[in-house]
């Protein structure tokens, strides 16, 4: 049985100032739901900030040309 099935796709490849401006958008969704008293949404935004914020990161350690874009 193939484990293939359940791995999510991967992101696209983009600059990392794309990815860490998707990083500030979760992280300003996060805060309107904390606002709002919903903790659990405020946590689930916070973690995918967080995700997207370290995906920054990588790409921008990663030289060009370096990964493989199939």
């Amino acid at each position: 049985m193939s484990d293939a099935q359940f791995m999510p796709e991967p992101p696209a490849l983009m600059s990392a100032v794309k990815a860490r401006n998707i990083a500030r958008a979760y992280k300003a969704l996060a805060e309107q739901f904390a606002d709002a008293g919903d903790r659990p949404r405020a946590r689930g935004a916070m973690e995918n900030s967080q995700w997207w914020l370290t995906y920054s990161i990588s790409l921008s350690q990663t030289p060009p040309g370096a990964v493989d874009e199939h």
